[in-house]
Formats: structure tokens, sequence, C-alpha cells
């Protein structure tokens, strides 16, 4: 399957987003509350607000546009939520430094998303250098088409996405 983006991303805060037709981040408070998972907040028109392990420094990520759900397989943590681009400019972006475009996902057509990761823990834990370092965790954002649904928790396995789950952003007001 060909990816969209598939290569390291850089992280501030332990953050990453997509967009469409906005260029800025989704506010987290706007984006989870009301939802089950803490990983991927969806609440925001045509934006996602994504999570990571590890606070600052490169996690890898890869970007599928599929026509399915993709494999459970050697995931950690599977989120998944529903996501309706408000633009065909769709747009990979870290926190206020870089943006990638992700081609093919269309304005007006509803998505599910799969979020995938594993090696928060790790990641989370990790107190050595920014740059220069292996990717500790690693992560999957995989879109299909497909009806709007509620968010839901596929997979939960770590105390770093237990916390984002539990006490992150969903609970805020």
């Amino acid at each position: 399957m060909p990816a969209l983006y598939d290569d390291l991303i850089s992280t501030a805060y332990g953050q990453f987003y997509v967009t469409s037709d906005f260029d800025d981040e989704p506010d987290p408070t706007e984006a989870f509350p009301g939802q089950a998972n803490g990983l991927c907040g969806a609440q925001v028109p045509g934006g996602l607000f994504l999570v990571t392990g590890r606070h600052d420094g490169k996690v890898q990520l890869r970007v599928e546009l599929r026509d399915g759900p993709p494999p459970e397989d050697g995931w950690e943590e599977i989120v998944e939520v529903s996501f309706t681009p408000v633009s065909d400019e769709v747009t990979l972006m870290t926190w206020h430094v870089d943006e990638y475009p992700l081609p093919g996902l269309q304005a007006g057509v509803a998505y599910r998303v799969r979020y995938c990761a594993r090696g928060m823990d790790e990641a989370t834990g990790y107190h050595g250098p920014r740059e220069g370092v292996e990717p500790i965790d690693h992560y999957l954002l995989a879109f299909w088409p497909a009806p709007p649904e509620a968010d839901r928790v596929v997979r939960r396995t770590s105390r770093a996405a237990a916390y984002w789950h539990d006490e992150g952003f969903t609970r805020s007001t």
C-alpha cells in the first residue's frame, strides 16, 4: 500500500495534527471532550489532534489511504475516529514548524481513521537527547471511506495511553 507519508516527524509537546482549510492546529480543549479516546481528537471539524509518547524529538509515522481498516497486528494502542475534510487541502502539521500535504483525501468525504501506536511508554520515559536518536515510538494513521460513527478505543495496553484516555484532554470542558 503506497503511503501518503512515511518518515520521521518532529513532535513538540507530544503532538502533531492533521488539518484541512485552516492554518493552525486544532485546540486540544475542543478536539477531545466527549470522546472515549485521548490519543486522536476529532471534535474540531476538518482537524485531528494526535498525541505521542515522546514529548520532544522525532517519531516514526506512516500515513495511509486505504480501502478498509489496516490489520491490528503489532500495535499496542489502537483508536478510531471519524474525520471529514472541509477542504481538498489536507495537511499533516507539526507544532508551528513543518507541513506535509496528504493528497487523495477529499473534502466532504467521510473517513474512518485508525491511529495506532507502539513504544509510547518507552518514549514517555526517555530523557536523552532530542535529536540523533532512532525513533522510540512508532505510529500509523490510516484513513478509509466509511460512514461517521463514534470514536472508540480498540486496544489499550500502555500507561502512557491510559493517562491520555483517562486524565488527558478528554476530561477538559
